[in-house]
């Protein structure tokens, strides 16, 4: 199984446009310490010719427009996308779906909750309704032709977003994880880039995994408010921070396989390349993800 890594930014990009903070700033002005990245997103493939996705930020559309392995033949229009996995009823996560949604062929599979939360209560995705798929949970989808890799997805627990807010609450209602298994191999990956806590559940499925892509949005729970006092706490955001002794780190640093940390936000210090904490995240053999970074597992 391949893996690139369209995206390794929180799901509008890092910089956000209206972010303000340092290491937005540095990043608008090219320092190389402060990379810019795109909205977190996945793309997998068995031989690297015909890929799914996981994840559609906003960016999605030119993402695919600028790399030539997603290009269509010549004088086609059709494109080496088989399914396209969404985990998340953020607008920021799965409005790039919209985008495409004129031309696209591929195959959309979502958990059955997250596909009605969106059809049910925002008219703009009823467009997709034909091409959508709604599944139960650890239901097995072949994401490829050849049925070499097979996607299950896994709860969990998340607040809802604004847009959804008259939407109950509950686990698995606006997020979830996937894990995608090689079935040649049995080597699996998981993507979980929205964790909002480390129950035995979602540490179950992480330990299970060769290679785990996992939540890296905020360092510390008081990150976001430094930079717009009022405003929620990491928790609240529904992200567990990397550290502390409830933070991510100490979950994974012991965890066999690669744990990769994806969805950075430009105020977490592991996102910039010469910073204290990130040298501390890679001393503990967690990696963290960049735009274009490809794995073999």
């Amino acid at each position: 199984m391949k893996a690139l890594v369209l995206g390794s930014g929180i799901s509008l990009g890092v910089p956000v446009w209206n972010d303000g903070s340092e290491a937005a700033l540095n990043a608008r002005a090219q320092d190389a310490q402060f990379p810019r990245r795109r909205g977190a997103s996945l793309a997998l493939s068995v031989d690297g010719l015909r890929h799914s996705l996981i994840e559609a930020p906003f960016h999605l559309p030119a993402t695919l427009a600028a790399d030539p392995r997603f290009a269509p033949a010549a004088e086609k229009r059709a494109v080496p996308i088989d399914t396209m996995l969404l985990t998340s009823v953020d607008l920021d996560a799965c409005a790039g779906a919209l985008a495409l949604r004129a031309g696209l062929a591929a195959r959309i599979a979502s958990p059955s909750p997250l596909r009605s939360a969106l059809l049910d209560h925002d008219a703009a995705f009823r467009t997709l309704e034909p091409l959508w798929s709604g599944l139960g949970w650890d239901r097995s989808l072949a994401l490829d032709r050849e049925e070499m890799l097979e996607a299950r997805f896994f709860p969990l627990p998340g607040p809802v977003p604004d847009h959804l807010r008259d939407l109950e609450t509950g686990t698995g209602r606006a997020r979830c994880g996937v894990r995608v298994t090689d079935r040649r191999s049995g080597m699996r990956l998981v993507w979980a880039p929205r964790i909002e806590r480390y129950d035995s559940a979602t540490l179950a499925e992480l330990r299970e995994a060769d290679v785990r892509f996992v939540d890296g949005t905020f360092y510390s729970p008081e990150e976001a408010r430094r930079v717009r006092p009022g405003v929620k706490s990491t928790t609240e955001l529904g992200h567990a921070p990397i550290d502390g002794p409830d933070g991510s780190l100490a979950w994974l640093a012991g965890m066999g396989g690669r744990s990769i940390y994806i969805h950075l936000s430009a105020t977490n210090p592991v996102a910039t390349l010469n910073s204290k904490e990130r040298a501390r995240v890679l001393e503990a053999g967690v990696e963290v993800a960049s735009d274009g970074m490809e794995i073999e597992i």
